[in-house]
């Protein structure tokens, strides 16, 4: 039997990490929605490539950005 209450509170505290770690996130994503278009059109424009034909790279902008978004 302790160990069923052992195994429930376990869980009941991975539940428990879980719920705030999704918490913080939406957060994060909230925060990134609140920037005016203006602002984000900037972080756009600066983080465009130099090289006038660059080749797409996971780690760099724009493509990084996907993963962000």
């Amino acid at each position: 039997m302790r160990s069923i209450k052992n195994l429930h509170r376990q869980l009941v505290e991975k539940k428990d990490k879980i719920t705030q770690s999704m918490n913080l996130h939406k957060r994060l994503v909230s925060t990134l929605r609140c920037l005016p278009t203006e602002v984000l059109f900037h972080i756009f424009i600066y983080c465009l490539p130099e090289v006038k034909y660059p080749s797409p790279a996971p780690n760099l902008a724009p493509i990084l950005f996907t993963r962000i978004c």
